[in-house]
Formats: structure tokens, sequence, C-alpha cells
């Protein structure tokens, strides 16, 4: 059997995903295309090195492995193909580092803290997880103006309070309750009520709370993008409008997160797609 090139391996391992990403990407210009593919292969690879773990030991050292693979493909000769396609996508976009260590460096706190006590501590696990994707993204797509860097963190932390909102349900029965500690005792919240899924009317002004926050999150984002910038940012865009109509959803249903995971259409998602596509068209 022909082994595959380090190129194609990334574009089958977005493939097996299924993932709408693989729809968003697919609107980039090729060697844009190419890039994306890869730090999707790369983020794909890293979050089942921790899933497949057996335990917390074997997870931890496969992400010491990732981060020897990182090393060697930004500072050395890659050990593997995602690696050769990194370093292609740092070589050709600037793709950095230091960005993709941050992602897993938050897979490593997911290991050992399932808890946050201020909105300080949140937004520190937020921007490994999620700003750093979003850093990464910019990159690529968009260049290395700090003010996009500006753009893409803040983009990145209202995008991870709005998955916090919609998993509470499902990161309670996992032992894990990311919304703040002082949140909670601001609004009297038990943590018990939490992970029995009590629907109470404290809890309603909390998750309302935290809605409130993410919104004004997209707002200032929204405010952060370079107006000259705008025509390379439909992917950031339609990412960060995404989430933000899936606040919104969640919203309008009250806020369901102990009895389901909310989600939007496959149509609206093109539809909003679609729109960033013809604002940044249309510059």
């Amino acid at each position: 059997m022909k082994k595959l090139s380090s190129q194609d391996y990334c574009r089958s391992v977005l493939e097996r995903s299924r993932s709408s990403f693989g729809t968003a990407i697919s609107f980039l210009p090729v060697e844009k295309r190419r890039a994306m593919t890869a730090f999707y292969a790369f983020c794909r690879a890293v979050d089942d090195a921790v899933d497949d773990a057996r335990n917390i030991s074997d997870a931890r050292r496969n992400l010491l492995v990732w981060a020897y693979r990182l090393d060697a493909a930004f500072e050395g000769e890659p050990l593997e193909p995602i690696g050769e396609e990194l370093r292609w996508a740092h070589k050709t976009f600037g793709l950095q580092k230091e960005h993709l260590a941050l992602i897993l460096e938050g897979c490593r706190w997911d290991l050992t803290r399932s808890r946050y006590e201020t909105f300080a501590d949140l937004y520190d696990y937020c921007y490994r997880v999620a700003s750093a994707v979003g850093l990464a993204v910019v990159t690529i797509t968009s260049g290395t103006d700090p003010r996009l860097f500006r753009y893409a963190e803040i983009t990145g932390i209202a995008v991870q309070i709005t998955n916090i909102i919609r998993d509470v349900g499902e990161d309670a029965r996992n032992g894990r309750i990311y919304l703040p500690q002082e949140d909670l005792a601001l609004f009297g919240v038990p943590e018990e009520d939490i992970i029995r899924g009590s629907d109470t009317h404290t809890f309603r002004r909390l998750i309302a709370f935290e809605a409130h926050r993410a919104r004004e999150f997209y707002r200032l984002s929204e405010a952060a993008a370079p107006r000259e910038a705008r025509r390379n940012l439909a992917f950031a865009e339609t990412i960060r409008e995404t989430y933000r109509a899936l606040l919104e959803e969640m919203e309008q249903n009250h806020y369901p997160v102990f009895t389901r995971r909310v989600s939007l259409s496959k149509r609206r998602k093109i539809v909003i797609a679609a729109k960033q596509l013809v604002f940044a068209a249309l510059g």
C-alpha cells in the first residue's frame, strides 16, 4: 500500500472526523486550507491522546510526547506527518509553536483541575484551550497584526464561556464545574444543585449572569477586529458568529443545560458562514 504524504495524512484525519470544521475550511484558498487542515489534525490528535488514554498517567505521558513532537517540528526535524505539515505552516504563514504549546497546557490543566475559584482563574484556562486556537487560526488566515491577536484572544474567551454554559450538565456529571466558585457564592448556588441538575431560580440567575458576560466578550471582540482586516477574517468570524448564535439559542430556550446539549442546525450554520463570506467579499 502506498504511503500517504503528510498532507494527505492530515486530510484523512479531517475527513474521518466528519467535523463541520471541514466545511468551513473548504472555503479557504488552497494553501490556507492545507495549513488549517494540519492545525485541525494536531488538535484532533491531542484530544485523542487524552481521551484514549487508560488513566491520567498515560494521558500526561501522551501530552509529553506531543510536546516533544512540537519541539522537533519547529526546532529540528519533524518526527511524523502532522509535525511535517505544522512545520510547513510555520514557514508559509508564521504559525507559532507557542500557540500550540498553550493548547497542550490547557489539556494538562483538564487532567488535574475540576474547579476554578475566580473568573481570572477561568480566564487563564479559556486562554489556553480557546484563545490559543483563535491565535493559530488568525495567524494562518489573517496575519500577525497584534490587533488580530487581541481579537482572537477575546473571541476565544467568549466562545469558551459559551461552551461552558452549554456543557454545565455534562461537565457536572463528569465531576467538573467550570463556573467560577466566586460566582456560585455570589448567587447562592450550592455545588450540589449543579451536580444534581437542579434548575433552581438562583441557578437561572447565575447562568443569565454568565451569558451576559459572554455577550460582553462577543461585543468586545467585534470592536477589536481591525476594519482593514475584515476581508481576511471570514473564517474566524464564522466561528464567532456561530457560537454567538448558539448562546442566543440557549437563551431563547431558557438554558436547558441539564436536560440537553443545545446545538444549531446545519442549515443555520451554513447561513452564518455564507453571510460572513459575503461580508468579506464586500470588504
